[in-house]
C-alpha cells in the first residue's frame, strides 16, 4: 500500500508541475486572445472567448501531452494509436467541458465578461476541477502500467537479471502465489 501511494504521489506531483506549465501557456495565450494588451490593443477574439479558450488550451494540452508522455507517465505503456495520442486527445476535449462550462455561466448567466471573473471561473475553478478528472482519467484510460501473468514470470525474471537488479525477486513459490508479479518498470 505504501509503494502504491508513494508511487501515485510521484505520478501526482510531477503532473502538478507539467500542468503548470501547459497552463501558464494557456493562460497567456487565452487573456491575449481575448483581452489584448491593455493599452495597445484589444484581443483579436474578444467576442469569441470560448474559441479563444479551446485555441489556447488545445496548445497547452500538446505540452501537457509531452509532459505526461515522457515525464509523468514515462513508465506507463500509452494505450491506442499514436502512442496514446488518440485516447489522451479524448480525455483531454472531453476534459474541456468543465472549464468551459464555468466560463459560459459567467458569461451568459451572470453576464459579468472581466478579465478577473474569465479567469476565475473558466481558468481557478473549472481548470482546477478539469485536472483533477484528467489525472484519474490518463491513469486509468490513457497510461497503463505493464502488468505480466504467471505465463510472463520467466520474462519478468530475465527482465530484473538484465537489468541486473534480481533483489526483489523471491523464488519461493509459497510466497510467490499471493504476490502479483509486475514487470520491473512498474516499480
Amino acid at each position: 500500500m505504501r509503494e502504491t501511494a508513494k508511487r501515485v504521489g510521484g505520478e501526482a506531483a510531477k503532473f502538478t508541475g507539467v500542468n503548470i506549465v501547459a497552463t501558464a501557456v494557456a493562460l497567456v495565450a487565452f487573456n491575449f486572445l481575448t483581452h489584448g494588451v491593455k493599452g495597445l490593443f484589444a484581443g483579436p477574439m474578444h467576442h469569441y472567448p470560448l474559441t479563444a479558450y479551446a485555441v489556447a488550451n488545445s496548445v497547452g494540452m500538446v505540452i501537457s501531452f509531452l509532459g505526461s508522455r515522457h515525464v509523468v507517465f514515462k513508465d506507463r505503456r500509452p494505450i491506442g494509436p499514436g502512442g496514446g495520442v488518440v485516447v489522451y486527445a479524448a480525455i483531454n476535449l472531453s476534459s474541456f467541458v468543465i472549464p468551459m462550462a464555468c466560463l459560459w455561466f459567467t458569461r451568459n448567466v451572470l453576464d459579468n465578461n472581466s478579465i478577473w471573473m474569465d479567469n476565475l471561473s473558466g481558468n481557478l475553478i473549472g481548470g482546477g476541477a478539469a485536472t483533477v478528472f484528467r489525472f484519474w482519467a490518463f491513469r486509468k484510460f490513457a497510461f497503463k502500467r505493464h502488468h505480466i501473468t504467471w505465463t510472463g514470470r520467466n520474462e519478468a525474471y530475465a527482465h530484473l537479471v538484465s537489468e541486473g537488479d534480481e533483489s526483489d525477486w523471491d523464488d519461493d513459490e509459497d510466497k510467490l502465489d499471493d504476490r502479483q508479479v509486475t514487470d520491473a518498470r512498474d516499480r
